[in-house]
């Protein structure tokens, strides 16, 4: 229920920062088209329509959590970082970066951890060339703290658009 209660909270505070910095999110396809799509949330907020296509990301599937406590975390709950995740894709690092510095200053949020594999020193090799910033942070806002959500660890990943377009969803 945390998690779930999370995940509500970071989505608006994903919109406000996507709004602040041109951020993109995926839009679900229309029938018969093949490839994704991203589209500015600045262009879809004000349609009715255009909001119910965008894809947010759900909770990590039970299945694919224990796995990973398993092979990756040795049974340490703690490790799991990313029950609740989404990502802001951009066209730009400038776009990118200043969503980063958005992020970082919210009040509404306590940054935990920030991973820069968009950083010339990531050694992307183990990931075949994929780059993000992987920001894990805490929804402190006075709704979190109200519903109890507040100490749950969330993933943001912020994505340029043509490493979007490689991603896959798990």
């Amino acid at each position: 229920v945390q998690a779930s209660i999370a995940n509500l909270l970071l989505v608006e505070r994903l919109k406000v920062w996507a709004d602040a910095c041109e951020g993109m999110f995926r839009i679900d396809a229309e029938e018969g088209q093949t490839h994704q799509k991203f589209m500015r949330w600045c262009d879809v907020k004000n349609s009715e329509e255009m909001r119910q296509r965008v894809h947010w990301t759900s909770l990590k599937r039970h299945g694919r959590a224990i796995e990973k406590l398993l092979r990756s975390y040795r049974n340490d709950s703690s490790q799991l970082l990313d029950i609740a995740r989404n990502c802001i894709v951009f066209a730009s690092m400038t776009h990118l970066t200043n969503c980063l510095g958005n992020i970082v200053t919210d009040e509404n949020v306590r940054v935990e951890r920030l991973k820069n594999r968009m950083s010339e020193s990531y050694l992307s090799d183990e990931t075949e060339g994929y780059r993000d910033v992987c920001i894990n942070l805490r929804v402190v806002s006075k709704a979190a703290e109200a519903y109890g959500a507040e100490l749950h660890v969330c993933e943001v990943q912020l994505l340029l658009v043509d490493f979007a377009h490689l991603k896959t969803s798990d």
